[in-house]
């Protein structure tokens, strides 16, 4: 299967770099793959928790892109190659779907969890509502006599 056979599919990419100036050649390396943007780069300057190769500060950025699958990960092989880039990582984003509402009675779709059931076949209700002070008191009363 070729490439014009396949869609594109959205992928995040964040990496750690030296300096802010450093992003311009990550863009550059996305536009070399055929990376095509969907976000603008947001880039933030952090103070490591520890050394990442012998440096303890950079700049993280976080870019959404399309791409073909093996173009991503001939990118990924040469953002590991770029001396500016500490860490890099590439993830694809899940498509955005509209889950059907299942009839009464049907088990859930995969990955669903069932809804909680008593011991009578009841549903369970949701969680009960705060009463208020006044509420409280009046229910206290009928409990108490």
């Amino acid at each position: 299967m070729t490439n014009e056979e396949k869609d594109k599919k959205e992928y995040e990419l964040g990496v750690l770099i030296l300096r802010e100036e450093d992003l311009p050649g990550v863009l550059a390396l996305l536009a070399e793959h055929h990376a095509d943007i969907t976000s603008e780069a947001r880039a933030k300057k952090l103070a490591f928790a520890y050394e990442i190769k012998g440096h303890k500060e950079g700049v993280f950025a976080s870019i959404t892109f399309k791409a073909y699958g093996d173009e991503v990960k001939a990118l990924e092989h040469a953002l590991g190659l770029r001396a500016d880039v500490l860490r890099a990582l590439v993830v694809k984003l899940p498509k955005p779907s509209v889950r059907p509402v299942a009839a009464s009675g049907a088990s859930p779709a995969m990955g669903e969890r069932p809804h909680a059931v008593r011991p009578g076949g009841e549903p369970r209700s949701a969680a009960p509502k705060p009463l208020s002070n006044e509420a409280l008191e009046k229910k206290l009363e009928e409990i108490l006599g």
